[in-house]
């Protein structure tokens, strides 16, 4: 879901082209950010009951928040230098990288991690009916006149999707031990490829969209 719909964006960014429904589209990359964030949550569940894992403590996810918030500020330089002041301020690598340092409280305690997210929904329906003048609430969903990013996933409201789905992960896989059975057979071709993948989400992530952008800049290039 990521990929289609960051090729179609780029598609249209690129080509200036209509790319179909504009209802469908941006719906489409909003259910995919939602989705992105759930899993987060979960991850984040699985991730504190590894062996370890909570002798390490809150360093853990710092450290691993750091790293994410870090990648977040790559995007935005290269972003920067591609389109310019509409670049990524505020993207879902932000938010990942500082929810995960932000979640840790939650983690142990997903009934209340539920609430949080609710509340944390709220308030973004809150901060959305605002405009000011100044760009430095940016990270929190308070937009100022004229603010545009091809990227924006602030804090009101989509840390929330975080806080659920460490609610989620608390429900389906308490103590880290699953409560659903499947009875698809893992060495079926589809399920290793959705395996292998979903394992290293974070790194198709990041270089997906250098790839779909050097296919369209040289597609100009040399097609015109």
């Amino acid at each position: 879901m990521m990929l289609v719909s960051n090729f179609v964006f780029d598609l249209s960014l690129f080509s200036h082209m209509q790319t179909g429904n504009s209802f469908f589209w941006p719906a489409l990359a909003r259910v995919t950010a939602a989705l992105f964030l759930l899993l987060v949550g979960i991850s984040l569940t699985l991730s504190f009951c590894r062996e370890g894992a909570k002798q390490a403590g809150f360093l853990k996810f710092f450290k691993r928040g750091l790293t994410i918030s870090s990648l977040g500020l790559i995007i935005s330089i290269a972003t920067w230098y591609a389109v310019g002041d509409d670049l990524v301020v505020f993207g879902i690598l932000h938010l990942i990288g500082l929810g995960i340092i932000l979640a840790y409280p939650f983690i142990k305690h997903p009934y209340f991690s539920i609430a949080a997210g609710l509340g944390v929904f709220a308030g973004g329906w809150f901060a959305s009916k605002f405009l000011v003048t100044f760009p430095w609430l940016i990270w929190l969903g308070v937009q100022y006149h004229g603010f545009s990013s091809v990227d924006y996933t602030p804090i009101l409201p989509w840390f929330g999707f975080i806080l659920v789905g460490i609610f989620l992960g608390g429900v389906f896989f308490p103590e880290g031990n699953r409560r659903l059975t499947f009875t698809c057979d893992p060495e079926f071709f589809w399920v290793r490829i959705i395996r292998k993948t979903g394992a290293r989400s974070l790194l198709i992530y990041f270089v997906h969209q250098p790839i779909f952008w050097g296919g369209f800049w040289a597609w100009q290039r040399f097609a015109a």
